[in-house]
């Protein structure tokens, strides 16, 4: 069986960071410790990590590759949308199963699967319940049986993705009842419909975050919250956008309530400034939008005192040309973010290795039942490995654009250069440059 040693680096083990060696047997983690002891022969192999820091593979637990919203579609692939992913560290992504209305959800989830063949790092889902069907709810209460740990709803986009409170609470009782997460995207329709009538005729790209505002987001968590308390169920708080949103689920979870919560880079680091300033705002439309400032100063502030569990990227492939051109249906919202999730958040002001292997690592596995096989390098854990080095990292659009031909986050200056990816042992990346081999990325079954 093959072995590699990992030597000479700073190793994020857990909660602690170690100058130590790490072995890999196969595609497993076996030991930490000086290199000495680990009895190297000569056809093992040994990697130079000195001055660099070792890094537990990223899980992006909120993502969309080969995306049909039945409105817009992507044009990526999977294997495509995974050499992305892998090349910014990721080496896991918890995709969805997105249904159209009326289809079996065992058979979308079977055509999900056959999709994600080509990928390269591993995968799981979460399942889209688009009503409280009878047959609905079968599924979900097969959902563990199928592999699946976990539910995406929607408060909002009538006619297709919207619940009203009743099939929500059938759906968070049905989840409570099989142990599944629910991941709920929160927005009052309401409010949205109306904001949207008052501001039609105006330039979308400049008053987009007026036409979804924050206020909607947080009704909406609060409404989901107490319909979790009274039906007992674990939800996740999607893409957390409005620092008052993060207040609300904290305050919940000092009560005791199940919630956990997410947010992304660009509510981090973007505003709605950049919509109303910017010469370029069709890089700037995305459902939740961004918000003031303000928010992104309280969001990182949540973010390192743990009131925040996870930064994702909610990473969708609209290229350039289709963000400013727009597509039948109007401009697609969604902005590209896997080879910037790792170097954006690790530059959060006051961030340090451990607690950015909490929130991209260590949280995503313990909320979607991938730990103890997933998120840290401790031994028996799958070698899920990234080798960076702590240096500044210019975001440019030739670089991190990828499929998209993009980035939002275009001349923000992130943390980490990334120089090795090993997905299970398997160099997925080398020297920054893409070595992978189609087709070895597992589903992981929950």
């Amino acid at each position: 069986m093959k072995r590699m040693c990992l030597k000479g680096g700073h190793v994020v083990a857990g909660d602690v960071l170690l100058s130590t060696d790490v072995l890999v047997v196969g595609e497993k983690i076996a030991a930490l410790g000086d290199s000495a002891s680990f009895g190297l022969g000569a056809d093992d192999e040994v990697v130079d990590c000195t001055g660099c820091v070792v890094f537990p593979g990223v899980i992006d637990a909120h993502c969309h590759i080969a995306l049909d919203t039945g409105v817009f579609a992507t044009g990526d692939d999977w294997l495509v949308g995974t050499s992305e992913a892998a090349q910014g560290g990721i080496t896991s992504v918890v995709d969805f199963v997105g249904p159209q209305p009326g289809e079996d959800l065992h058979h979308a989830l079977d055509a999900r699967l056959a999709q994600a063949e080509t990928g390269i790092v591993d995968h799981a889902f979460h399942l889209t319940a688009l009503d409280a069907r009878p047959e609905t709810l079968c599924s979900i209460s097969r959902c563990r049986e199928w592999g699946i740990s976990s539910l995406k709803i929607y408060t909002t986009y009538r006619p297709n993705y919207y619940l009203d409170d009743e099939a929500i609470v059938s759906i968070l009782e049905r989840a409570s009842d099989s142990d599944l997460a629910v991941l709920v995207h929160c927005e009052n329709d309401a409010v949205v419909t109306h904001e949207t009538a008052r501001h039609r005729g105006e330039d979308l790209y400049r008053s987009y975050p007026a036409m979804r505002p924050s206020l909607a987001e947080v009704e909406a968590a609060r409404r989901v919250i107490a319909l979790s308390e009274y039906t007992g169920a674990r939800v996740v708080i999607a893409h957390n956008s409005a620092v008052e949103t993060a207040r609300v689920v904290a305050q919940a979870r000092s009560r005791g309530i199940r919630v956990f919560n997410e947010t992304a880079p660009q509510y981090l680091f973007l505003s709605a400034r950049d919509n109303r300033e910017s010469p370029e705002p069709w890089r700037y439309i995305l459902q939740p939008p961004l918000r003031a400032a303000e928010d992104n100063e309280g969001l990182q502030a949540s973010l390192l005192f743990g009131a925040v569990d996870m930064v994702i990227t909610d990473h969708c492939a609209y290229t350039r040309e289709e963000k400013i051109h727009g597509m039948a249906g109007g401009v697609p919202g969604g902005l590209p973010g896997f080879a910037t999730l790792l170097p954006m958040t690790a530059s959060v002001p006051g961030m340090t290795w451990t607690k950015l292997a909490r929130v991209l690592c260590q949280n995503p596995a313990r909320i979607y039942g991938l730990w103890p096989r997933k998120g840290a390098i401790i031994p028996g854990f799958d070698a899920d490995i990234v080798v960076l080095r702590d240096e500044p990292v210019e975001i440019i659009d030739a670089r991190h654009g990828g499929f998209a031909g993009y980035s939002p986050f275009v001349g923000h200056l992130g943390r980490g250069r990334i120089d090795r990816v090993y997905r299970r042992g398997e160099c997925l990346v080398c020297d920054g440059k893409l070595a992978a081999h189609p087709g070895r990325g597992e589903y992981l079954r929950v």
